[in-house]
């Protein structure tokens, strides 16, 4: 195995501001390629496909993914085919794609209906049946072991703290580390416009968890943690960005030389110094923020920042 896969990623105090201690969690320097949660919903999926002596990893995703990017990076560390099958047709080349191929996945795009089917119980096992060499990874790395990869986030957190930060799409890394037994008031920025949904779906993320765990003898999961979701931060919706939020994430570089994703991180990291200005956490309280990686996805937000005069200076 790689030392990488087993490293615990390190903790970095930001700043102590009004009184709020902040830290990160910098799961972006696991690997320059396969890092943040990418990696951690990848792991064991990553160890079921070597026992399954399956040929081709198999996932799916959207032309930016990051998760797509990791998976390719990961069979070409490790010498094992991949491919993927992208969402809409309409996006034949980006640096993302780009870097993919570049690691020898095969890329097919599949029109968004057929793309609708990803979870589609029938349509993954005709899929299967189809493709007998390949091991199936969901979009995302979501699902149990997706989750079991997250739980181990919070697992190598020895200190305690008052609030755990992380951005969310799906709920699987929240989900995930919610399992861990840590007691701390949870926070997820939802990266996306009507997060609420993230809660029960969080919630059913645990409770299919626990079964799964149960059904395989490995122990029960322990939930002693609440959960907020803060929904005022997602900045007009997934995959959308304003100027402020580009201006605040290279004056947080340039300050602490912690580099953020538009998606995810930035707004998280955004949304949590903004309650800390305002008053809205008090002086005490000690954060984790939890740094889920996503930066090999600038080079592409940075060619469509330029035609509005924007860029990410890192």
């Amino acid at each position: 195995m790689n030392s990488f896969e087993k490293i615990n990623s390190p903790i970095q105090h930001v700043d102590t501001l009004n009184g709020v201690e902040v830290y990160i969690k910098r799961d972006d320097l696991i690997h320059p390629e396969v890092s943040g949660n990418k990696w951690r919903k990848l792991k064991y999926h990553y160890e079921a496909f070597r026992e399954s002596n399956k040929k081709v990893m198999l996932t799916f995703g959207g032309a930016f993914s990051n998760h797509i990017a990791a998976t390719a990076a990961l069979g070409k560390m490790y010498g094992f085919e991949t491919k993927a099958l992208i969402r809409g047709e309409e996006i034949t080349t980006n640096p993302t794609l780009d870097f993919c191929r570049s690691c020898g996945m095969e890329i097919e795009a599949i029109s968004r209906k057929q793309y609708d089917e990803r979870d589609n119980p029938e349509f993954l096992g005709m899929l299967g049946e189809a493709l007998p060499e390949v091991y199936l990874v969901p979009e995302g790395g979501k699902g149990v072991l997706g989750m079991r990869g997250c739980l181990d986030i919070m697992d190598e957190v020895k200190d305690q703290f008052d609030m755990v930060c992380v951005a969310g799409g799906t709920g699987t890394t929240m989900a995930g580390m919610m399992s861990s037994g840590y007691e701390t008031n949870f926070q997820l920025f939802p990266a996306l416009k009507g997060g609420d949904f993230l809660r029960p779906a969080i919630q059913k993320h645990i409770v299919d968890f626990g079964q799964e765990l149960s059904t395989q003898g490995l122990g029960k999961i322990s939930t002693r943690a609440t959960l907020t979701l803060q929904n005022d931060y997602h900045f007009g919706g997934y995959g959308k960005v304003q100027p402020e939020l580009i201006h605040f994430m290279n004056s947080l570089y340039e300050k602490y030389q912690i580099p953020l994703d538009p998606i995810y991180t930035g707004k998280m990291m955004f949304g949590i110094l903004d309650k800390i200005e305002k008053g809205e956490i008090k002086a005490g309280t000690k954060i984790l923020a939890i740094h889920t990686g996503g930066l090999q996805g600038i080079k592409g937000m940075n060619e469509r920042l330029q035609k509005r005069g924007l860029q990410i200076n890192y």
